[in-house]
């Protein structure tokens, strides 16, 4: 017998397909957040300094291959891949204090990088890629050899990390040895007698661009916003300047990473050391990712450390104290403002140091 199709039929498929439909529905709804979250995950890297790192130490003139840190590096949130390492020290221009610096897996003993190299940052050591597992860790052993000049204390570390193809979030960084004594011979100042300055209402005055000869940033071949380095000098420092004259440091590679619109090292324009010197540098930042009015001095550390200190006082006081005052601030990314350590406040921006080299 031919069968018929009724009424019931065509409810019946409709109904089904209804229901299909609605499972399809609801499972994308269910899953869509899942996909959401799993995205928004990023790798972690994490610094810390081995229990088993060499102790303080006093290092005689003839040291090579001197072990004076064991550093770990692991991971969470995914696996990192590093194609490079920032050395750093605790003192500015620390690493004038080695000839060479080698750094090892201490699990294989095998050299991974060494220090000079031909890299596009001073700092910088590169090598081909190592990647950290997702949970796990590895243990570097940094070595080094002191170069003739060698003087003072000093510890050595690392300051940040290069990362192909994703960056990865880090922690801990800086992060250095313990205290090495080197054998040069540092001069002790001998203590003077000070007379105590009588306090006066009127402000100290401050280097300007305008004092040193400074008229336009076009009279020097330069733009607002150009990230600019002193050629054939011994400093190797990167700043960005503004149209009033003055210029902020990077204080690390790793805050010059953070602005990648910048176009990175290979945008850096070279000037000559008169014109870096004319240009007065700033050291006072405001997050304006953050819309945040505070503004903060940053006081240096070391060779690539620096701390923030919010200057507790009135807009008014400010100007008072330094009539371009609101001409040296300079905008940062919430990136650099949270890679730094936040110190006690300053009462007046007479508190902010001046960075030199």
């Amino acid at each position: 017998m031919a069968y018929k199709q009724g009424v019931g039929d065509i409810i019946c498929y409709n109904g089904c397909m209804i229901k299909y439909y609605l499972s399809v529905v609801f499972l994308s709804v269910l899953l869509v957040p899942v996909v959401i979250l799993y995205a928004q995950e990023s790798p972690v890297l994490t610094a810390s300094l081995n229990t088993n790192t060499p102790p303080a130490k006093i290092l005689p003139a003839s040291a090579v291959y001197a072990d004076v840190a064991l550093i770990d590096l692991a991971a969470s949130g995914g696996d990192i891949y590093l194609s490079g390492i920032y050395l750093a020290t605790d003192v500015p221009i620390g690493l004038s204090n080695f000839s060479n610096i080698y750094i090892y897996d201490d699990t294989t003993n095998a050299l991974v990088a060494t220090y000079p190299s031909q890299s596009e940052n001073s700092n910088l050591v590169e090598f081909n890629f190592i990647t950290i597992a997702n949970g796990f860790s590895k243990t570097y052993r940094v070595k080094a050899s002191l170069s003739a000049s060698a003087a003072g204390s000093v510890r050595l570390g690392f300051s940040g990390f290069k990362y192909s193809p994703t960056i990865a979030t880090q922690s801990g960084v800086p992060v250095y040895g313990n205290i090495m004594t080197l054998p040069g011979i540092v001069p002790t100042p001998t203590p003077t007698s000070t007379p105590t300055p009588t306090p006066s209402a009127t402000p100290l005055t401050k280097s300007t661009p305008a004092l040193l000869g400074f008229t336009t940033l076009a009279a020097v071949g330069l733009s607002e916003g150009d990230t600019v380095s002193a050629v054939n000098s011994t400093d190797p420092d990167i700043y960005i300047v503004n149209s009033w004259g003055y210029k902020r440091l990077f204080l690390n590679p790793v805050i010059f990473g953070f602005y990648g619109h910048l176009g990175g090292f290979t945008k850096v324009k070279t000037i000559v050391s008169s014109t870096r010197d004319v240009l007065v540098t700033s050291g006072l930042f405001r997050n304006c990712e953050t819309d945040d009015p505070k503004v903060y001095g940053v006081e240096v550390m070391g060779e690539d450390s620096g701390i923030l200190h919010w200057i507790d006082t009135s807009g008014d006081q400010a100007v008072a104290d330094d009539p371009d005052f609101f001409k040296k601030v300079f905008c940062v990314n919430s990136d650099e403002f949270n890679w730094y350590s936040k110190g006690s406040d300053y009462t007046s921006v007479n508190q902010v140091p001046s960075y030199s080299r």
